[in-house]
Order: structure tokens, then sequence, then C-alpha cells
């Protein structure tokens, strides 16, 4: 009697009342069986994977180890950290070439790309330059 009360069983409401003209054995009974044989998989599925989760947890928790041990390095040594984002900052370099089309740069930070230059004049009055 709980369920009726969970927001889980919300969504297939609409579904449920769309068929209330029809009989329960053509409409109903067939949408009942699916979704507990769906919840029946479901769970089957969380029991049997339940014990592989707690295996990929522990070594998630080294790769984030390793991932934190590689930011901190990052941060400690300025060469390191150039040469983990020339890549990103090259794919951006080219992302923007691409959407400027005769690849000068667009002035001003991207959040004013998309806005008329009068807009951003109206954001940072004062300034000539269109920066927000």
């Amino acid at each position: 009697m709980l369920t009726i009360a969970s927001p889980c069983i919300l969504p297939v409401l609409p579904f449920v009342f769309a068929r209330a003209d029809q009989p329960f054995l053509r409409s109903g009974l067939p949408m009942l069986a699916g979704m507990a044989l769906t919840f029946a998989l479901v769970a089957s599925l969380a029991a049997v994977g339940g014990g592989w989760v707690v295996e990929a947890n522990q070594y998630g928790r080294w790769l984030a180890l390793a991932l934190m041990a590689l930011f901190g390095l990052a941060l400690l040594l300025p060469q390191l950290a150039e040469r983990l984002t020339h890549p990103l900052v090259a794919a951006g370099a080219r992302l923007s070439e691409t959407a400027q089309g005769d690849g000068q740069p667009r002035p001003g930070p991207p959040c004013c790309w998309a806005l008329p230059p009068a807009c951003c004049g109206r954001l940072a009055p004062g300034r000539s330059s269109g920066w927000c």
C-alpha cells in the first residue's frame, strides 16, 4: 500500500489512467506483468553485480588517488601542468577558429560571444572592449 505514495510510481500513472476505460486483462495485466518482470530483472542484476561493484570500488579508489597525485604534481610543477593541458588548449583553439570562421579570435570572454556588442556594453558600462 505504501508503494502508491512512492514518487517512483508517479511517472507510470499517466499510462495507467490512459487505459482506465479498457478491460484489465487487455491493458492493466500486461502492464503489471511487465513492471513486475522488469523489477525482478533489475533486482537480479543488482544482486549478481553487487560483488563486482565492490571490487570495482577498490580500483576506483586507487585510480582517484593516482589522479589526485597527478593534479597535485601539476600544481607544484608548472612544466607538467603545461604538458598536461597543451592538448586541451590546442583543441580549444581549433574549436574557436572553426567557430569564428575567419580565424580571428573573438573579442571579449566567451560569455559575450553570443550577445550583440551593445548588450556587452550594457553589462560592463565604460568598457570599449566589450568585456562582460
